[in-house]
């Protein structure tokens, strides 16, 4: 590119300006060379800047206007390098130009909009402003307006297309609404861990260790419980099979003195009924004598 030391200079007080102020050139660090091309001495410099931006610039400093901007040119670009050359009176019009272009923000990706999500089959709803609460994550550069890291494949109906197990991105979810760790009934720690440094949710990690943590010193508690529990049982258990031998013992003694009982009054029928044939006997003989 060619132009003039005055068109470089218009802001006087911009880093650019200040750069091409030295009328030296051998106190000017950016030349390279000295070239003739027939004309005349002119002077080359390196510049380090995408080349359709710095043509805006000098557009805006040559005629005082920004021009619309080409397809190829991104206007984040170009206001990065406005500020890396300290112009900001290009800075202040490029936002201005930024708002006319787009006054209803939510029409063009607000953090308020409301976005579907397709989860391994499942569809969830929520808002970009729950899916970037969390500026380190890997879901906060995916769903930032203007993100250099775009989300997945958009389906007909609208959704986003995420390739994630649907548990885990349901407590990850609920991570970011509410910044508390909320498991289902059937959803274990084990199975969110992948899905959060999936998507580098490092205190969400720090929450699921802390819970499995919880869970180990619960499990001990109940482990030490039932083997105290277990202990006492087989006390229970052996005073009881003493008192059962013991009464086995008082059985057999009863036994053997039932059976005496037993034994005593048979012989007490044998004797009866002897005296009774006795009695019909002297019965008899009184009869016969008479």
């Amino acid at each position: 590119m060619e132009t003039s030391r005055g068109t470089l200079t218009r802001c006087p007080d911009s880093a650019l300006a200040k750069r091409f102020a030295v009328t030296d050139p051998e106190a000017m660090d950016t030349m390279s060379m000295l070239n003739d091309n027939g004309d005349g001495i002119f002077l080359v410099h390196n510049i380090d800047c995408d080349p359709s931006c710095f043509q805006m610039i000098l557009s805006w400093l040559r005629f005082g206007v920004v021009p619309k901007l080409p397809e190829d040119v991104d206007h984040r670009i170009l206001v990065e390098a406005a500020k890396q050359f300290g112009l900001e009176d290009l800075e202040q019009e490029l936002a201005t130009q930024s708002e006319a272009d787009n006054p209803h923000p939510l029409e063009k990706g607000a953090m308020t909009d409301w976005l579907r999500l397709n989860v391994g089959g499942t569809i969830f709803e929520t808002s970009r402003t729950t899916l970037t609460s969390d500026p380190d994550s890997i879901l906060s550069r995916m769903f930032e307006p203007n993100s250099n890291l775009p989300p997945a494949t958009v389906t007909k109906g609208g959704a986003y297309l995420i390739d994630a197990c649907p548990r885990g991105f349901e407590v990850v979810l609920n991570y970011l609404r509410y910044r508390s760790l909320v498991l289902g009934p059937d959803t274990k720690a084990t199975d969110v861990l992948p899905v959060a440094d999936y998507f580098g949710l490092q205190e969400l990690r720090v929450l699921l260790e802390r819970h499995q943590e919880k869970e180990a010193e619960e499990r001990l508690k109940m482990t030490s419980c039932i083997e105290e529990s277990v202990e006492k049982l087989e006390a229970v258990l052996q005073c009881v099979e003493c008192e059962v031998s013991a009464l086995n013992e008082k059985l057999e003694d009863l036994k053997i003195e039932m059976s005496s009982v037993a034994t005593g009054v048979e012989d007490l029928w044998r004797i009866k009924c002897e005296l009774a044939n006795i009695s019909q006997v002297l019965s008899n003989g009184v009869e016969r004598v008479k």
